[in-house]
């Protein structure tokens, strides 16, 4: 199942992508000699989880990182891992993951479809479903032909798989463990049908990746390659970037309304604000340095935490829903009297645990003492970091 988007296309860059990369801080690890690998235009690919009906905030610097590749000429092909998501990757968490029905991927599948096309705003990039070639495979072909080339002292060692073994309270399938054979199969396929000699993704990808290149270069003697980005740590929190107290920040506005997100982003501590604009925007380095600057004359205005918050809304959710979110037109309504009877979504215990730990304030009253603080017509109530309401 192929697809392509029928976005107007990125505007092609002169400038080396090596450059660009380094610029950004968008280099972890990778084979070979860099400028070779990234500026000699190539077909490369990017697997995404299929568990979700959208992109969270934390795969949107691996979007940016593509279109970087695209505005070069390099040939995009994204895998939605409609086989391995049947599977569970490994990679990053401690238990098993729920296995999707055939349905639920098929919807997903449209959904991310209608994400890529929106944020790659390229027309040559090609959507495909792993699952078109892995519900072929032959069990024995597959062993005989894939298997032999692992061992599994070598699949052990690696970082997603060690913990779960020795750690007594976890443990791993068969089939998680053969996430990585299956990952390593779909570079294989797309090396033989479509040329494609370099695969990308986030550092806690690289064991699977490498898996990938050493299966062609035993299968074929063709030299193929591996790119990585490094993962957002939030500084503060030493947390995996792109988690909210809600939960994942979603790209769907349907999951994360324009107004959430643009206060998800406007919340970002100093500590990390030029990194997000480097790495989550497509601000060009000379604004992002003039902006920085301006954030260190007059901190307490919030300059950078401004710009990236409209910026990244604005990629995401276009001008109108960033002016809006802004602007906070767009913040829900409700009627005036008690916090406690006038917040629906959330519970009256969990609103009470807020307001005792001085999570709830409003513009008019300050921080809330009481879930039955009366709130006016007109004033604005913040509850956590980035809900509002607006009592009317």
């Amino acid at each position: 199942m192929g697809f392509f988007s029928r976005s107007k296309p990125a505007p092609r860059s002169d400038r080396p992508l090596s450059d660009v990369l380094k610029e950004r801080g968008y280099i972890h690890q990778h084979t070979g000699e860099l400028e070779e690998v990234v500026n000699t235009p190539r077909t490369l690919y990017w697997g995404v989880d299929p568990s979700a009906d959208s992109l969270h905030v934390g795969q949107l610097m691996g979007v940016l990182v593509l279109r970087r590749f695209l505005e070069q000429g390099h040939k995009l092909i994204v895998i939605v891992g409609g086989g391995t998501g049947m599977v569970g990757d490994p990679s990053g968490k401690s238990e098993e993951r729920n296995l999707l029905s055939d349905e639920t991927i098929d919807s997903n599948l449209k959904a991310l479809r209608t994400q890529f096309s929106r944020l790659l705003s390229d027309e040559s990039f090609e959507m495909v479903n792993n699952a078109d070639w892995l519900r072929r495979a032959n069990l024995m072909e597959f062993l005989r032909d894939v298997g032999k080339h692992f061992t599994v002292n070598e699949m052990i060692r690696r970082d997603s798989v060690r913990p779960r073994i020795e750690t007594p309270e976890q443990s791993i399938s068969f089939t998680e463990f053969s996430y990585m054979l299956l990952q390593a199969y779909d570079y294989l396929h797309l090396h033989e049908h479509n040329d494609c000699t370099l695969q990308v993704g986030a550092s806690d990808q690289w064991g699977n990746i490498v898996s990938g290149v050493d299966l062609i270069r035993r299968k074929t003697g063709s030299v193929a390659h591996a790119f990585c980005w490094p993962l957002l740590i939030n500084k503060s929190t030493k947390k995996k970037f792109g988690k909210s107290e809600g939960g994942a920040v979603w790209l769907d506005a349907a999951k994360t309304s324009p107004f959430e997100f643009y206060q998800f982003w406007l919340n970002t501590d100093d500590a990390d604000v030029e990194e997000y604009l480097l790495k989550m925007t497509l601000v060009p380095k000379e604004e992002i340095d003039a902006v920085m600057d301006e954030q260190k004359q007059n901190p307490a205005a919030r300059a950078a935490q401004k710009k990236l918050a409209y910026e990244v809304t604005t990629l995401v959710h276009g001008s109108t829903e960033a002016d809006s979110a802004r602007d906070f037109k767009s913040v829900p309504e409700v009627a005036s009297g008690k916090i406690r009877d006038i917040i629906k979504d959330i519970s009256t215990s969990e609103l009470r645990r807020l307001v005792e730990q001085g999570g709830v304030s409003s513009e008019k009253l300050g921080k809330i003492e009481s879930i039955d603080t009366e709130i006016a017509s007109g004033d604005t109530v913040r509850i956590g970091r980035s809900k509002f309401y607006k009592a009317n």
